[in-house]
């Protein structure tokens, strides 16, 4: 300090003037400004689900009579064409003593009317017994011609495909001793498909038949696809806890049954103000962006609502023509002075 002010005290002493030291630069930040706007925006909900089989494009298999799966010959998901075999079966053990008893039913049948109808010729029995006699025949005849039909594919031993399509689910294993009427296979035509969306039941309410719906399959970056929602399921899967929203779709190599998919339901469109979505920053969960005040950056809190085509919905916090900071603003600080892109 004494060599300073010494120095000082010579410079002064000698009559010279010591310089003055340069003003500090106000800081400043290049941005571009874009006017708060009230604008249609399309409100939307949020919702993930899967990709299945449309139930009206399939066909469910089984059989009339009980039935052993001696081999199943396909697995869900696999192509198969009409004709083919799907399973091989064979009649149960129970099926073949029902036939027999049917055989034996029809050869008793058939003595008896026999030997009643010698007894009525040598007048030993009545018109009325040969009578019964021809309809406990009719009857037996009957239940071995029924049972006979109901066997035939099991005679066959194999189960064919009707139709061209894919195996949608199979529902019994090798060895399976199947009651007649329960379901062996499923298929489908492959040529519809539906998604099943889950939605929040307090959001159920918003939602309508037609609402157009965008969907994305969850992993891959095909292009988004739309549909439109067809029917809605008004009960809560005991399983998801979500109320389920049917949208049907044609099939399409980007999406396969089994996939998952996120979907954008549009609820409607209505008048909003709205910032650019560049122009909404975020700090603790929070979203704010600068306004324009008199050539200054101030920082405005705000709540914000749904987003469409680079825009963002704003609730509170602005009023329209206010200019919000679009581009520049991460740089941005309350107060600091703004310069303007475009303007000298």
């Amino acid at each position: 300090m004494r060599r300073i002010s010494g120095w000082l005290w010579a410079i002064l002493g000698l009559g010279l003037s010591v310089p003055a030291l340069p003003a500090t630069a106000e800081v400043s930040a290049l941005v571009q400004l874009t006017p708060a706007r009230v604008m249609p925006l399309a409100e939307h909900l949020w919702a993930y689900g899967t990709v299945e089989f449309a139930p009206e494009g399939g066909r469910t298999l089984s059989l009339e009579a009980e039935s052993l799966v001696s081999q199943v010959l396909v697995a869900n998901g696999q192509r198969v064409h009409q004709g083919e075999a799907l399973l091989r079966v064979a009649p149960s053990i129970n099926d073949q003593l029902q036939l027999q008893q049917a055989q034996i039913g029809v050869r008793f049948a058939l003595t008896d009317q026999q030997r009643l109808e010698s007894l009525r010729a040598r007048q030993l029995a009545t018109n009325a017994q040969v009578q019964v006699a021809r309809q406990t025949l009719a009857k037996a005849e009957a239940t071995l011609s029924d049972l006979r039909a109901r066997l035939k594919m099991l005679q066959a031993g194999v189960v064919r495909s009707p139709i061209d399509g894919v195996v949608e689910t199979v529902s019994v294993h090798q060895g399976d001793l199947v009651a007649a009427g329960q379901p062996l296979l499923r298929l489908s035509t492959g040529s519809a498909l539906r998604i099943l969306l889950g939605v929040e039941p307090e959001d159920l309410p918003r939602v309508k038949v037609g609402d157009a719906v965008r969907l994305r399959p969850v992993y891959g970056d095909q292009f988004p696809l739309s549909g439109k929602i067809q029917q809605i399921y008004w009960q809560i899967d005991p399983k998801t806890r979500l109320a389920q929203v049917v949208v049907p779709m044609a099939a399409t190599a980007s999406l396969l049954p089994g996939a998952m998919v996120r979907a954008q339901i549009i609820l409607g469109h209505q008048k909003s103000l709205a910032i650019p979505d560049s122009a909404v920053l975020q700090q603790g969960g929070r979203s704010y962006c600068f306004v324009d005040v008199h050539g200054k950056a101030q920082q405005r809190w705000i709540e914000t609502g749904w987003r469409e085509a680079g825009w963002i919905a704003v609730s509170k916090g602005l009023q329209a023509g206010e200019m919000v900071v679009s581009l520049g603003n991460y740089e941005l600080r309350d107060g600091m002075a703004l310069r303007v892109a475009g303007k000298s």
